[in-house]
């Protein structure tokens, strides 16, 4: 009579787990069917196991930023294996008894028991203190009844493992009842586990410095330029590949939570714009993507990767941002200030509207000759637009001319031969006229012998450093931004400060220094030696928050309750500093602005690092 007890539960598991692998089957229909997911995973490399292991079976993208999701991770971790232990452990213990297996049997029904009471404790903090609530990001966003059923197998299966203790055939419910999960997850939103595990194998993972190349204009001609795919439009737009990195979002609202632009009330959230597309592709694929979400949803965004960073599913935002940019610069669906902008750089080669003749004469008073006269020199020094044609910018460069002749280290520039980097067209989505500049920029680069180059903008080192080569790969130059070099020469003993600057000081960490190429020590190396005292701030290195210029929102405005240098000013202020530090030309513009709105540009001072080392005596 027992036998048949356990008979039956593997029978209904049996059951159970075919009907749930058939459901599953079928929901990839929707990313091209199984055979073409099969396809993926058999063609990954080993640096895509590598990274499976570590972020999908270790859960380590819960731990990239620390705090809050490295809590949750653990949770759900916890959660989800307790279950599968549960649901292996029960079959086996069903197949052993079946067959008599004895000895075994005991430590194998007690290891059940205390598997059983972990996912009944961690299931049960998952429901009551991950709920969905108001006024505070949860982890469990917007429930249905089955999202909830879903939920409440793995404590109730840890109950009934559990209550083996005292009846043995509790085991055998556990394992008919284990494969309900499985069963559920292609009709709830807990389908992020499958997609987020396939995301891995059917997207590379991005060099975050990189936006995704649509085409590349070196190679088109007359017969393909009319067949190019210019940004994400209408709906139907959206491929397999992009649907699939869509519905990894765990809908749990942590890229909301470190958004700059949702901060500070413009009409951004990173969380929405994910489920609102992936929503419409299924139920409204003939619309237009702004016809879900309006035009600035899309010009709101800074590029700072922050939702990327943080987001543990691997979803990536920033390129479908931009993907949808590109469809509106292309069909002119623009406010007169990015119109500019694209035109300052067509018609003057910088973002600045200003002649780009004399650019540089400023800079030859000082002594630096141009690449191009120069017999040798020791790193090109790339001013960009800010540090050519911008007052406060230019004490900036100033001061890192003068470290680095004390250092003994030859500079030349390109004078008038200089034009925009590029990366505020590709930001804004004007892919056409981006490739156009790069591809002159690494023309004279190439011409006139360039080996090294140095800039104080972190906008053009990562465009330098992360996309050139895309676009012409025997592109082989050492990009530095400045706090790397000046770094350097602190450790080298080539750059020794003679005293201190009074007071304290904090850094401002560049969202594309600090978090997309990870340059974080390097300037607090220079701050230390260079400062009396040094506060970190609560966001900083590479979970800083934006100042609000990135992805060219320099240059134009959206609709917001406050500006993101306000917001992010207000935090540095609080750490009661003299001095806030920067590494970006845009960074210090930003700053100080909000530091005037504030009244408190008298108290607090910006500068940059190069200005630090000048000032202590360097």
């Amino acid at each position: 009579m027992n036998n048949i007890v356990w008979i039956a539960s593997i029978s209904i598991y049996t059951i159970l787990l075919i009907t749930s692998m058939l459901g599953i089957i079928y929901r990839l229909r929707e990313y091209g069917g199984l055979r073409k997911i099969l396809s993926y995973i058999s063609m990954a490399d080993s640096n895509t196991w590598n990274r499976f292991l570590v972020e999908v079976v270790l859960q380590g993208r819960f731990f990239r930023w620390g705090g809050e999701p490295a809590i949750e991770g653990v949770f759900r971790g916890v959660a989800l294996y307790s279950y599968m232990l549960i649901m292996v452990l029960s079959l086996l213990y069903t197949i052993l008894l079946l067959l008599e297996g004895g000895s075994i049997l005991r430590p194998l029904h007690t290891f059940i028991t205390v598997i059983g009471a972990v996912a009944l404790v961690s299931g049960v903090v998952i429901l009551v203190n991950m709920r969905p609530r108001e006024g505070k990001r949860s982890w469990l966003i917007e429930l249905g009844g089955r999202d909830l059923a879903y939920l409440a197998v793995i404590p109730i299966l840890g109950g009934v493992a559990l209550s083996s203790i005292y009846y043995r055939e509790a085991i055998a419910l556990a394992l008919a009842i284990s494969p309900i999960i499985i069963l559920l997850t292609p009709y709830t939103r807990f389908w992020y586990n499958i997609a987020s595990a396939l995301n891995v194998f059917i997207n590379k993972q991005r060099n975050p410095g990189k936006l995704p190349t649509p085409f590349k204009l070196s190679e088109l001609s007359e017969e393909t330029i009319d067949k190019i795919k210019v940004g994400v439009g209408f709906l139907t737009d959206i491929d397999a590949e992009r649907l699939v990195n869509l519905d990894s979002c765990a809908n749990c609202g942590l890229c909301d939570s470190v958004c700059p632009a949702y901060a500070v009330g413009r009409p951004l959230s990173p969380r929405k714009v994910v489920l609102v597309t992936r929503q419409g592709v299924r139920m409204d694929p003939e619309k237009q993507v702004v016809d879900l979400l309006q035009d600035d949803t899309f010009w709101a965004c800074t590029t700072c990767g922050a939702c990327v960073e943080i987001c543990p599913m691997g979803v990536d935002h920033v390129p479908l941002i931009v993907d949808v940019r590109r469809w509106l610069v292309f069909n002119s669906k623009m406010d007169q200030k990015k119109i500019s902008l694209i035109s300052s750089i067509a018609q003057s080669g910088n973002s600045m509207g200003a002649p780009n003749y004399g650019r540089h004469d400023w800079i030859r008073k000082l002594g630096v000759q141009l690449a191009e006269e120069a017999g040798e020199y020791d790193y090109l020094l790339w001013v960009g637009c800010m540090g050519s044609f911008d007052d406060r910018a230019r004490k900036a460069i100033q001061a890192f001319i003068e470290v680095l002749k004390e250092a003994g280290i030859r500079v030349a520039v390109l004078g008038d031969l200089e034009m925009c980097c590029g990366d505020p067209l590709r930001r804004l989505g004007e892919e056409s006229r981006f490739q156009d500049i790069a591809l002159r920029n690494i023309d004279l680069f190439k011409r006139l012998g360039v080996k090294r180059i140095v800039t104080i903008c972190p906008h053009g080192f990562n465009t330098f450093k992360n996309e050139y080569k895309e676009l012409d790969p025997t592109f082989d130059v050492e990009i530095l931004h400045h706090s790397q070099l000046l770094s350097k020469l602190v450790e080298e003993g080539r750059i020794k400060p003679r005293s201190k600057i009074s007071g304290t000081a904090t850094i401002h960490d560049s969202c594309y220094i600090a978090r997309i190429n990870r340059i974080e020590e390097e300037p607090r190396r220079i701050v230390r030696i260079s400062s009396e005292s040094y506060k970190e701030a609560r966001r900083s290195g590479y979970r800083t928050f934006c100042c609000g210029a990135g992805g060219s929102n320099y240059w134009y405005d959206v609709p917001e309750k406050k500006r993101i240098s306000v917001e992010r000013v207000e935090e540095l202020a609080s750490l009661g500093v003299n001095t806030i530090v920067a590494e970006c030309p845009f960074c210090i513009a930003m700053l100080e602005d909000a530091l005037r709105n504030l009244g408190l540009d008298k108290d607090i001072k910006v500068r940059d690092l190069s200005e630090m080392l000048r000032e202590a005596g360097a």
